[in-house]
């Protein structure tokens, strides 16, 4: 029996953030120690999202809250102009999807896809936007979704200070 993805609570928030740094050390980015600043940062961020944002969703895979997770994913609700498909503007992103490394293969990030799909059909959003890395790729694809119709493109700036 799989466990069923629930959602977070603020008592997550530590293996949340543990989380992150397993996706960005597996983007190649080097997450730095528990003192690192971003974790700080990341605490006020989930906690905010987690308890006071009706359009956004986290959904974890794991023990009851407190206990370690195996994994996690996001979705919320972005807003765009209109369009004939899309009346209201709304889509739905889907993002910090992870599974721990111990976890990978058993399922856990495609129960986390379709519950936030699911959260976000419920929600009247029917446009449903992702980047995915070459690992999460085949679950996304398993879950229906595929290549964009626009290029992502970037733009990263300086800071003026």
């Amino acid at each position: 029996m799989h466990p069923t993805p629930r959602p977070a609570t603020p008592a997550d928030i530590p293996e949340l953030i543990r989380l992150r740094a397993v996706a960005l050390a597996a983007l190649g980015v080097e997450p730095g120690g528990d003192d690192a600043a971003w974790r700080d940062v990341a605490r006020g961020w989930f906690l905010e999202r987690i308890e006071e944002r009706s359009d956004v969703h986290c959904l974890v895979v794991g023990g009851e809250p407190g206990e370690p997770l195996f994994a996690t994913g996001m979705a919320w609700v972005t807003y765009h102009l209109p369009r004939p498909q899309y009346t209201d503007g709304r889509r739905g992103y889907l993002d910090g999807i992870v599974t721990d490394d111990a976890a990978r293969g058993q399922g856990h990030a495609r129960r986390i896809v379709d519950g936030l799909v699911a959260w976000l059909n419920d929600n009247g959003i029917h446009y449903i936007q992702l980047h995915a890395s070459s690992a999460g790729e085949p679950v996304y694809k398993a879950a229906g979704f595929v290549p964009g119709h626009f290029p992502g493109m970037d733009l990263f700036t300086t800071p003026t200070d």
